[in-house]
């Protein structure tokens, strides 16, 4: 569980950080199991179910951006997220159990991982509960030219910032860029983060990928709010 300042800073900051959550036997597994994921969807291809593909090319061959949703595919994975280390740090956020919403594999692969513009998760899911919350679980290491997590405290408190044309991606006269916070974080280390914090992520330039495992929740009280469809949860099977 987390402890009662962890629980504070996520309600003053709207983002808790926390490190060395998972072991090398668990990353080991969660890596082998990316892999089998990523064989059973392929080719990557941007018309197939479940899968967003990379813009750009890497040496001619298209690469996977984010397989969602996976638990119904991958026994692994709906373990991890219904782990007590994963659960327990949510419900003391809650103060109460918790339903999963939402579940997705992002690989943000070498050289061709595509960034995303700041924005903030609810502007997506504004028929839906406004204490979503998301667990980014570090899959590999994260180091800055991997296009790491930053995110802007404290915007969890100002409601939907103002957008640009795509209703989603904030203005950049919205928000103080200087409060920027930048996440460096190891394989292993878990943030979580509010849905209404604003949160960004430039490309990876490196050669290595950086994969996480992202699982988004809401509060018990809110009502089972899981997100897909059976059509989408069919594919693959």
């Amino acid at each position: 569980m987390l402890t009662s300042e962890q629980t504070k800073q996520y309600h003053d900051e709207g983002y808790v950080l926390l490190t060395s959550v998972f072991d090398d036997t668990d990353l080991a597994r969660w890596r082998r199991e990316a892999d089998r994921l990523e064989a059973i969807v392929a080719p990557p291809e941007p018309d197939k179910p479940r899968l967003q593909v990379e813009p750009e090319l890497d040496g001619g061959k298209a690469k996977l951006r984010m397989i969602e949703p996976l638990i119904d595919l991958s026994p692994v994975y709906r373990e991890l997220s219904e782990d007590p280390r994963v659960l327990e740090c949510v419900e003391s956020i809650y103060e109460e159990p918790a339903f999963l919403f939402e579940d997705k594999i992002n690989y943000k692969p070498a050289r061709v991982g595509s960034g995303f513009p700041l924005h903030q998760d609810y502007s997506y899911w504004q028929e839906f509960s406004e204490k979503l919350l998301s667990v980014f679980i570090h899959i590999d290491d994260a180091p800055l030219e991997t296009g790491c997590m930053k995110l802007i405290p404290g915007t969890h408190r100002m409601g939907l910032l103002p957008a640009k044309e795509d209703g989603h991606c904030i203005r950049t006269d919205a928000v103080d860029w200087d409060q920027m916070r930048t996440f460096e974080s190891q394989a292993g280390d878990v943030l979580i983060f509010h849905c209404l914090t604003a949160h960004e992520s430039d490309p990876n330039y490196s050669d290595t990928d950086r994969r996480a495992f992202v699982l988004s929740y809401n509060p018990q009280s809110d009502g089972n709010q899981y997100r897909y469809d059976d059509e989408r949860l069919a594919s693959y099977h």
